[in-house]
């Protein structure tokens, strides 16, 4: 049975092993992944302004004679920019934190739908909505605002797809921190609705659905107490379909089983199936199956005790045998006074082997006696 139970120990921590070494190797793969894309994208952004330097530079040397740039391989991507830049780099946990946590933090309080305003670039101060939140890089996408052409390559164009345009035009992504939430709010004194844009959001308590494992709040004006409805999801219900081997709700509610004292409410043979009694990760095993597994351990212990042992080794049995029968043995007084007595006799054999050759040669100390105090003598006196 030990050897169960280690067998189990032994795999909790092999698979926990495993899984260690799994989420390092995933976590090494996505940084390197994320260094060699901002590699890529820097040397893009080096080569493109040091091009516009020459350019300009030609241009304005050659004036009237300068080349045209919008043609050539450059007809349709003149003005475009690389796709892999239409996205900012991911921006690592502890400063994606600091960044998210004004906004609510695990908890956002924008989402997408919502209607923002920008506050940089050159559509400021135009409201849109949220097409695209993206945590990693703690950027959104405005649906219709600061769009860019974006060209892409061949192998990303798809032979299936009837658009087959190099050069796209989207939403750039913006920081998340260069929006601010838009809201209709009614003055209470004229009764005017207008939008006003929330520098602040509070947030109420959260409630954790035990079944779902959803998170759900209000988002409220900081010093206002004013609710911020949540936008409706454009997105309509997903429709399931009944499949041949779907099973029916009517037969589901159907009730067929009744229980009683007679029988168990569920067999044995269920049980075994949940159980999974063959995994290595077990730990709750049958009755039948421990006292097998004990039975073997006595077994074993038994054929070691019946292994052919040697007259030595039952000599030394025995004697083992006889001093743990006799216990651990005590010094009488009669006892130490006979050691004291050798000890006195062997006296000199001591002291000649610590280099001493007689008895007599060993110094004795003398008590110690304390010295008289003294006395500062007078100073002599001087005649003048």
């Amino acid at each position: 049975m030990q050897k169960v139970i280690r067998r189990t120990v032994l795999a909790e921590r092999q698979a926990a092993r495993r899984a260690k070494a799994r989420n390092e190797k995933n976590n090494y793969q996505k940084r390197k992944s994320a260094k060699e894309q901002a590699n890529y994208v820097r040397r893009d952004e080096t080569s493109q302004l040091k091009q516009a330097r020459f350019n300009r530079r030609e241009d304005y040397e050659l004036g009237p004679l300068a080349p045209r740039r919008d043609v050539g391989d450059w007809s349709e991507k003149w003005g475009t920019i690389n796709s892999q830049r239409t996205k900012g780099q991911v921006i690592p946990k502890i400063e994606r934190r600091k960044i998210l946590k004004p906004l609510g933090g695990r908890f956002l309080n924008i989402v997408e739908g919502d209607r923002v305003v920008l506050l940089e670039g050159r559509d400021k101060g135009k409201i849109g909505i949220i097409k695209e939140l993206d945590r990693e890089r703690a950027e959104v996408a405005i649906k219709g605002l600061n769009m860019i052409d974006v060209s892409l390559p061949k192998w990303m164009l798809n032979p299936a797809d009837p658009d087959q345009r190099s050069v796209r035009t989207i939403e750039k992504p913006v920081p998340i921190t260069t929006v601010r939430l838009v809201t209709p709010l009614t003055d209470a004194d004229t009764g005017v609705t207008r939008d006003v844009i929330v520098k602040k959001i509070a947030r109420s308590r959260i409630w954790h659905d035990k079944f779902t494992g959803k998170a759900s709040w209000r988002r409220l004006i900081a010093g206002l107490d004013i609710e911020i409805p949540w936008p409706k999801s454009e997105k309509p219900p997903k429709e399931e379909e009944d499949q041949p081997d779907d099973t029916l709700r009517i037969d589901v509610e159907n009730k067929t089983f009744v229980p009683s004292l007679l029988r168990p409410p569920m067999p044995g043979s269920v049980i075994d199936e949940l159980r999974n009694k063959y995994s290595i990760f077990r730990t709750r095993h049958e009755p039948e199956y421990i006292a097998a597994k004990m039975e073997e351990d006595r077994i074993k212990e038994e054929k070691k005790k019946q292994l052919v042992r040697t007259p030595l080794k039952e000599i030394n049995r025995r004697e083992r045998l006889l001093r743990k029968a006799k216990g651990k043995g005590h010094l009488t007084d009669e006892m130490l006074e006979k050691i004291g007595i050798v000890i006195a006799e062997k006296r000199q054999i001591t002291l000649d082997a610590a280099g001493v050759s007689k008895e007599e040669d060993v110094p004795e100390f003398e008590a110690f006696e304390p010295a008289e105090p003294f006395e500062p003598a007078e100073p002599a006196k001087v005649e003048a």
